[in-house]
């Protein structure tokens, strides 16, 4: 390779590429030998010609290969790298893991000139990345390929603690990374590396018997994904490589169609390269499973998904402390574990975690150790951040066993988030009229609240459920409406195959709301079914069963359901 007089390079790159014109069309092989002249090459230009140059495949073969073994060696070995780095930009000249290894290399050797010029070119892609989107899951960073997206976030200061491809409808490929800086919660940083696909697919169908540029040495005859290459067929022939980031895609993906067993093989390969994704998604197989069966089995599938949980929490994963710090307060690992549950919720808060926050809160507000103020700090810092930390602070004074007056801010919050057409925030704002918090009682405008939250969210069966429970069991009568309250649990509970169906308290109101109607037979039946899955469930020892019973003898005796309003 030609290398121009280093001073003449370098002025050129810190000039920058925005102030010269664009380039005409050039081939990549063109464009090196320019750059090599010290005329400045936009990165992105150079990357498309390089995707489009004839020889591509190969090439891409070996700078996968040397950017690599860049990328797993230790900083403390950059002399042993040069000619590694130098290989890697013969294959490319714009790979950046090749330029930040040259660069620490010529600063070894003292000659700051040339570690200078690496610098220049890895600043270029590195803004060239930068300024190409804002790495969101919608506006993503282009990159070639996921050892672009590595050293980009390792010259942030993040480490890679796990990633896995993605896909939306605006982007059929993305890489997905989450980052661990030095201090601070973990960062979710999405980069489009589609460009690369659509290369390939292009050569494959140039030439079906190429060898395929990613993965094992292997032609499309032998791999029989040529008639049909698309985005999934690459990505298995990236996970036969041993790319943990297809391996855990595959693996999620079986697991959303319900393939858990091979789900689980892809994603235990994906655990062995320490893939933080890998492992919580195989905590999340372990903790479905953990549902599905009792006993020892049970135990067994919480440990299973136990040890995968800190596994994810040694990688920094502020999401796996608030899970599994979530099934020590609840008990799932016995009543001695409970107090292992609040110091994990609040390693996970301390990271910014809003779920934390807002269970932390919850559980200093009704507690067996109470302290509401302790509570509202947790929920003042989960709604700084959030509209759901705001919905949670508002519930929370308005919850009966809370020792809080209903301020200002909190009722501008719900009321900013109501104009989004948020049913939540409809919701407690029905709830404060019928309870004359903060405002005027007035069962007329509670029902109306009511029913604008159902009109946003008719779907939403949680929601639903509350709101025909307060309009069937009211001791307010002008609150009451029981032909809408069974109207929307009739829609809501039509589909005898959805949750809902399987859910005792929304059974439990939808035989209220019969009741309520006079249809008494038809609310028998339902709150026997009710009381059937209860029991399936608790093994007969839940005290929701004596509930539901009570209200069975209550329809029995021609009686509806009243109460105070929730």
């Amino acid at each position: 390779m030609r290398w121009p007089a280093i001073s003449l390079l370098l002025a050129s790159l810190i000039a920058g590429c925005a102030s010269v014109p664009p380039a005409p069309p050039a081939s990549y092989d063109t464009l090196v030998e320019r750059a090599a002249d010290g005329e400045p090459i936009d990165p992105l230009t150079m990357r498309r010609a390089f995707l489009e140059s004839a020889g591509f495949d190969a090439r891409l073969r070996q700078l996968l290969r040397l950017e690599r073994q860049l990328l797993d060696a230790p900083d403390e070995v950059p002399l042993r790298l040069g000619a590694t780095g130098s290989a890697a930009l013969d294959q490319y000249y714009g790979s950046l893991a090749a330029h930040q290894v040259l660069a620490s290399f010529y600063r070894h050797l003292e000659l700051p000139e040339q570690a200078a010029l690496h610098d220049a070119w890895a600043k270029a892609i590195q803004d060239a990345i930068e300024s190409s989107a804002e790495g969101t899951v919608e506006a993503p960073y282009s990159a070639l390929s996921a050892h672009d997206a590595e050293a980009f976030l390792t010259a942030r200061g993040l480490t890679v603690v796990g990633a896995k491809y993605h896909e939306t409808e605006d982007h059929p490929l993305l890489l997905w990374v989450t980052a661990r800086p030095e201090d601070g919660p973990m960062q979710n940083l999405f980069f489009d590396i589609h460009d690369l696909y659509a290369a390939i697919e292009v050569r494959v169908e140039e030439d079906a018997p190429v060898v395929f540029p990613v993965g094992p040495a292997d032609v499309c005859e032998t791999t029989k994904m040529c008639q049909a290459f698309n985005v999934w067929a690459y990505l298995h022939i990236l996970a036969r490589s041993n790319d943990s980031a297809a391996q855990t895609f595959i693996g999620w993906k079986l697991a959303t169609w319900g393939q858990l067993d091979e789900s689980a093989g892809w994603l235990m390969q994906a655990a062995q390269s320490h893939n933080g994704f890998a492992n919580l998604t195989l905590a999340d197989l372990s903790l479905v499973q953990s549902r599905r069966t009792t006993g020892v089995e049970k135990r067994v599938w919480l440990e299973r998904a136990e040890r995968r949980l800190m596994l994810a929490i040694a990688a920094g994963y502020e999401t796996a402390m608030f899970t599994l710090g979530n099934l020590y307060l609840d008990g799932e690992f016995g009543k001695e574990r409970k107090a292992a549950g609040p110091p994990l919720l609040k390693r996970a808060a301390e990271l910014d975690n809003i779920e934390a926050q807002v269970r932390l809160g919850w559980h200093h507000a009704l507690g067996e150790t109470r302290n509401h103020e302790l509570a509202e700090q947790f929920f003042l810092r989960a709604a700084d951040n959030s509209e759901f930390g705001k919905l949670h602070y508002a519930r929370f004074l308005i919850h009966p066993e809370v020792d809080r007056e209903f301020n200002d801010r909190a009722y501008r919050w719900l009321r900013d988030i109501a104009k989004n057409d948020n049913p939540d925030a409809m919701l407690l704002i029905a709830q404060m009229y019928a309870k004359g918090v903060r405002v005027n009682k007035s069962p007329r405008r509670a029902r109306s609240w009511f029913k604008n939250a159902v009109k946003v969210a008719p779907d939403d069966a949680g929601l639903v459920n509350e709101v025909a429970w307060t309009l069937t069991v009211s001791p307010t009568a002008a609150l009451r409406d029981e032909r809408y309250a069974l109207k929307i649990m009739d829609r809501v509970m039509a589909d005898e195959n959805n949750a809902a169906r399987r859910n005792p308290a929304y059974l439990d109101t939808w035989a209220a709301t019969y009741a309520a109607n006079g249809d008494f037979e038809r609310a028998i039946s339902v709150q026997e079914e009710a009381i059937a899955i209860e029991r399936a469930k608790s093994n007969d020892q839940s005290d929701d069963v004596e509930v539901l019973e009570e209200h069975l003898k209550a329809f029995r005796a021609g009686k509806r359901i009243s109460e105070d309003v929730p």
